[in-house]
């Protein structure tokens, strides 16, 4: 049987966030497999629309319906929203705002940790629950709805540490860029993203340089906000420092163009 299954809603900051949560994954040994035979699957949200919300909500109760045995962790932009409404849902085990979507994976091993040691009817005395590292985080919880990582601090929003490779598809995403600084009436990206925030420098070029030496040769640069002037004249100067990076200093100079028109 499968060990997870990412299914993504969403733009491609979104997917960035749900490729990560599966590397990671993948590096501690799991398998990648189908909704309906995997131990635990990852609903990987947006929530730019009520539509959005409505197909996460129908995504979430069909696996349920299709897999029962299976637990279900949601996170991204909806989790961040609206975490009690879906923590109310049949199924759910844990809900992940992108507050916390670097813990992510960790809650997801320990997810699937419990469910195959309440299957065998074993707990080792090294056993950590899902509830005791809900206590250790000091997350609260409603009595008959899963757990919740969700806050406006958003302290563990980056998910630095999983090494962008080639993969399933032909142009992966690398999320340079993170949230929003502006507070307009219709969106809800600073609510669901929080603060305007980029990856170091330092990282996104050893992001590039490891998807560059694994064989990779086509990524996708993705944020919520590209063009922030300063902030991509400065990544600018970071890339020039590597010539065959040329083609990410156009692609992001290009962006900021589109965005002072």
């Amino acid at each position: 049987m499968p060990d997870f299954h990412v299914e993504h809603f969403g733009c491609r900051a979104a997917r960035a966030d749900g490729e990560a949560v599966g590397s990671r994954l993948r590096a501690a040994g799991l398998a990648l497999g189908d909704p309906a035979d995997a131990d635990v699957v990852v609903v990987n949200t947006c929530s730019v629309t009520a539509e959005a919300d409505r197909a996460a909500r129908a995504f979430i109760r069909r696996t349920h319906r299709l897999n029962p045995q299976a637990r279900i962790v949601v996170t991204g932009c909806y989790a961040q929203r609206a975490p009690q409404e879906l923590s109310a849902i049949a199924g759910v085990a844990a809900v992940v705002g992108n507050s916390h979507k670097a813990l992510a994976p960790e809650i997801v091993l320990s997810v699937m940790d419990d469910a195959r040691q309440h299957s065998a009817g074993l707990v080792s005395p090294s056993f950590v629950s899902l509830q005791s590292l809900v206590e250790t985080d000091a997350r609260e919880t409603t009595p008959g709805h899963a757990p919740v990582w969700a806050d406006d601090s958003f302290a563990h929003s980056f998910i630095e540490e999983a090494q962008l490779a080639p993969g399933e598809q032909t142009r992966p995403n690398l999320k340079i860029h993170e949230g929003c600084g502006n507070r307009c009436t219709f969106c809800v990206i600073p609510q669901t993203r929080g603060s305007s925030r980029s990856l170091p420098h330092d990282a996104v070029l050893r992001q590039v340089e490891g998807f560059v030496a694994a064989g990779g040769n086509e990524l996708v640069l993705s944020g919520s906000i590209l063009a922030v002037g300063d902030a991509i004249c400065s990544r600018s100067q970071v890339l020039r420092r590597k010539p065959w990076l040329g083609w990410c200093e156009r692609s992001l100079s290009a962006q900021a163009c589109r965005g002072c028109a």
